[in-house]
């Protein structure tokens, strides 16, 4: 008869790689989640073992493109948490000397909680506010990609730490994205993403609320849900890098910097 899964024992090993800030090949096989079920329980089970204050929710690998490529039906969930959160402008030390990729963002503050059931079919209702963003990745595993969903999830889909930008109108998202242009350094390195390797972030909240519900989670009054990469990714480090993102006049900006190894 199988022994039932127990998350605890990949939560620890991800904790503590975080810790040290060093990466994961992969998770041992007797402790290596097989399921995306599997990895949502190693995720919560790390999110206790982390110890940090609850702040919201990131989604990730959301454009059509790549949830087709990835043979999902809607994007993977993670976590965030108060401690990686910093404001815009300043320096971001991230533990790992590891690559850290950045995504420009749309995220949500949430104005109401959300019992499983009770998400109102206009998903902007539920928000209180909008805002430009960039989430901070860097996974505990040395490739986040090789090593499955199931782990990934488990890794808190890589969440290393945010910046939570200035409020706009929900009405120029669009406009937005159009125009932002990536910089690191000062030289453009990206721009905004559409089609099918764009996302709808009012959509992500939508993947969101069926996430949580499905799961039994109520979501809270001022959660903040980041909802994934509107423009290109991009990597930066080791080392220290100035990135900004221009977009309608606007500007977000925060140095990255990470152990030179």
């Amino acid at each position: 008869m199988a022994q039932p899964f127990d998350p605890s024992v990949a939560a620890g090993l991800l904790v503590q790689a975080g810790r040290e800030g060093r990466q994961l090949t992969e998770l041992p096989a007797d402790a290596r989640p097989g399921t995306l079920e599997q990895g949502y329980a190693v995720q919560a089970a790390y999110a206790d073992a982390l110890g940090e204050t609850p702040k919201g929710w990131k989604l990730g690998v959301g454009s059509v493109a790549a949830m087709a490529a990835g043979n999902l039906e809607r994007p993977l969930v993670g976590r965030l948490f108060s401690q990686r959160f910093h404001p815009p402008g300043s320096t971001v030390q991230l533990p790992c000397a590891a690559p850290v990729t950045v995504e420009f963002e749309i995220a949500f503050v949430l104005g109401r909680d959300i019992a499983p059931g009770t998400a109102p079919a206009d998903a902007m209702r539920a928000v209180a506010s909008t805002h430009v963003a960039f989430e901070l990745v860097q996974s505990r595993f040395v490739d986040r990609r090789a090593v499955g969903w199931p782990s990934f999830v488990g890794d808190n889909v890589g969440f290393g730490a945010h910046i939570l930008g200035e409020r706009i109108d929900p009405a120029h998202i669009g406009r937005v994205v159009k125009t932002v242009e990536e910089q690191v350094d000062g030289l453009t390195v990206g721009r905004g993403l559409s089609g099918d390797d764009g996302i709808d972030p009012v959509q992500a909240l939508r993947f969101l609320f069926e996430h949580a519900s499905y799961h039994g989670i109520t979501l809270k009054r001022d959660d903040v849900v980041t909802t994934g990469a509107v423009a290109k990714p991009f990597d930066v480090g080791p080392g220290s890098a100035d990135v900004a993102a221009l977009y309608l006049g606007g500007a977000l900006a925060v140095r990255v910097t990470t152990p030179q190894g």
